[in-house]
């Protein structure tokens, strides 16, 4: 039976290298399809992970930037300050944000608490949170926070609620 026997393709039957075509195909084409929802622009209002701040991410020239708009003062009442002791308040944290061709915004990000500066990919996925990946080196070693969006209010003083 000639139809029944399966040639090879470099030691692969037939069938092995078209499963193989077929995943591939289909992982292009969900990127592909997702790209467009990542390539979103994560300006707005964002809540910190911790709820502690709120950052505003705003066009800076040709990229976007993200500043410190709301802090929540500690119990004493002071305004958290940055390791040169500047209040946090209209801190840049987020730098040079350029759109890539992975939909991806990549940037740096600063640490306000010691001042180390990471690079960093911000991305928009479907749930409507902005994701921010800081790391040094290759993503693969780094750690992504999940934002959500701010929708209170933010007073002249940096205190919001």
């Amino acid at each position: 039976m000639r139809g029944s026997r399966l040639r090879a393709f470099r030691g692969y039957p037939v069938r092995t290298a078209k499963r193989a075509a077929y995943g591939v195909l289909s992982c292009l084409a969900f990127s592909a399809a997702s790209a467009g929802t990542i390539a979103s622009q994560p300006t707005g209002l964002w809540y910190t992970p911790d709820h502690g701040g709120v950052v505003q991410i705003r066009p800076c020239g040709t990229d976007l930037c993200g500043v410190i708009v709301g802090v929540t003062a500690s119990p004493s009442g002071a305004m958290p300050r940055d390791v040169r002791g500047v209040p946090q308040c209209h801190l840049t944290l987020l730098n040079d944000l350029r759109l890539q061709d992975d939909g991806r915004w990549h940037g740096t990000v600063r640490n306000p608490e010691d001042g180390r500066v990471y690079d960093a990919e911000v991305w928009l996925p479907e749930d409507g949170h902005m994701r921010l990946l800081g790391y040094v080196g290759l993503p693969l070693l780094g750690v992504t926070q999940s934002w959500q969006r701010f929708s209170g209010t933010v007073q002249a003083d940096c205190h919001f609620h």
